[in-house]
């Protein structure tokens, strides 16, 4: 049993808005129309019934106004005069608010879903909604608000992927919930403009490309010039050869043939530590490998490289063990550049550059986890300016965007991961009433894509860490490495 409601349109503005233009950058443009997901579970945010409206109505009132201190997000996405890109104009006469919904569930509570550990199987589902891009009036935020018999609450909000990236969506989500606290404590959520005595939060949005060095051709140039070049080069080269591959052979891997589903691993501070104690040591790479490791004076492996070593590994032999045939495996990190390029922290548009990596499965087969640890690593040592400006170039071509896209084609055996389990989340989204007790995002059904988000117990007790990573599989696939002895030596199935 539910009901719905939608929100009016008229909101009041706290301070005048200007007319104003954001340009996108390739990399903005390159994120098509896909949202930016994040479901938020509160225990018992409100147990009196009767308080629940003035707590969703608090929630309401403090979006409106954050939104204002991020004007992006209350413009609509045109092409360029030339219509070879996409800018944000605000209109101050025409906003383009929020969508704002809510739902009450009468049959459900939060203590339930958390007694089958949120299994997306078990939200009810009203939980979220449709895509933004697919609403007439393709806003910019979404926010949709399930209450509970309990008294709790679910918080689904989504962004727009062209005009921020996941660091950029989590600040808008503190300011959010900073100003939801102000009303909460000082004002009692009887008020829509926040209160003066506070630093203004506005955000940065400066031109990227103000921040990239222009290519460079001639003698002289830096050596992470070069670098980027030849990697974008032979990047490029390598997309070649796969799709001359599969227009010459039939893959096992269709994508009319299997479905994926999602399923979520657990990491534990244990079994980090573990890895750490057995692979994290240069000394652990294999005698053949360690030329290499001097070769590109690799110093250290991170606990992430580690990580992605295992699971990356796992995923390749069972491609292999389906597929001999196949001799590439990729993989690829979402990898934000704002500290590399110069570009505040505070930097709200999409700074996160994907970075590709790919090597031939047998030559993966005779390495150790910290042998592919370090190439990994070596890998990373490629992100600079230079590489940022290249990929921007190759983004902005058609051509070449397509060829990147090739990679997520189902043929192609490969793991990509976007690693956010270093934001402080539970801190971040305290609206006044509490911190979430979970948090998570309907699932991306892209073949091996991987999240990996930091859990309740994480917040709770820094000194030990818990990750849980969602990784997009076959079945087939997921049975392999769930029987996989390296892979299972170090995560934990959930479901």
């Amino acid at each position: 049993m539910q009901s719905n409601r939608k929100t009016s349109s008229r909101h009041t503005v706290s301070s005048p808005i200007q007319a104003q233009e954001f340009e996108l950058s390739s990399i903005d443009i390159a994120q098509g129309d896909a949202d930016l997901n994040f479901v938020l579970f509160y225990y018992g945010a409100s147990k009196r019934h009767k308080k629940r409206r003035l707590l969703v109505g608090r929630l309401k009132a403090s979006l409106i106004t954050a939104v204002q201190q991020f004007p992006i997000m209350l413009g609509r996405a045109v092409p360029t005069s030339d219509n070879c890109g996409l800018k944000v104009v605000v209109d101050p006469d025409n906003l383009n608010w929020p969508d704002i919904t809510e739902v009450s569930v009468s049959n459900m509570s939060i203590a339930s879903l958390q007694r089958n550990g949120f299994a997306w199987s078990h939200w009810p589902q009203a939980t979220y909604t449709m895509d933004l891009a697919q609403r007439p009036s393709q806003p910019m935020v979404g926010v949709h608000i399930v209450r509970y018999v309990c008294g709790g609450i679910s918080v689904h909000i989504k962004i727009r992927h062209l005009i921020v990236d996941g660091n950029g969506a989590w600040r808008f989500y503190s300011v959010w919930a900073q100003i939801c606290q102000d009303m909460c404590k000082k004002y009692g959520g009887r008020f829509l403009v926040r209160p003066q005595d506070k630093e203004p939060l506005l955000p940065s949005r400066s031109p990227m490309f103000d921040k990239l060095p222009p290519p460079v051709h001639s003698q002289g140039v830096e050596k992470a010039s070069d670098v980027a070049a030849e990697y974008i080069d032979e990047l490029s080269q390598f997309f070649d050869r796969v799709t001359e591959r599969r227009l010459q052979t039939s893959s096992v891997f269709s994508a009319d043939t299997y479905d994926y589903s999602v399923r979520k691993f657990t990491l534990t501070h244990k079994a980090v530590t573990r890895l750490k104690a057995v692979h994290g040591q240069l000394a652990n790479c294999s005698p053949e490998h360690m030329p290499f490791v001097h070769a590109h004076n690799i110093t250290y492996v991170s606990t992430n490289d580690l990580v992605c070593s295992v699971i990356w590994r796992a995923i390749t032999r069972a491609h292999y063990e389906l597929d001999p045939s196949d001799p590439n495996t990729c993989m690829m990190l979402a990898c934000d550049m704002r500290s590399r390029i110069g570009l505040p922290p505070t930097y709200t548009g999409n700074a996160s550059f994907p970075l590709i990596m790919h090597m031939d499965k047998s030559q993966m087969q005779r390495q150790t986890i910290t042998d592919t640890a370090t190439w990994i690593r070596q890998q990373l040592s490629i992100l600079s300016p230079a590489y940022a400006r290249n990929m921007s170039l190759l983004l902005s071509s058609p051509e070449d965007l397509q060829k990147l896209i090739s990679i997520f084609h189902p043929s192609n055996s490969f793991f990509s991961a976007s690693i956010i389990n270093g934001f402080p989340m539970f801190d971040m989204v305290d609206f006044g009433f509490g911190k979430p007790v979970h948090i998570d995002i309907p699932a991306y059904i892209t073949p091996g894509f991987s999240l990996w988000m930091p859990t309740r117990s994480t917040a709770q007790s820094a000194k030990a860490p818990t990750t849980n990573i969602d990784i997009a599989l076959r079945e087939d696939i997921y049975q392999l490495i769930i029987n996989d002895s390296e892979f299972n030596e170090y995560l934990e199935v959930l479901y």
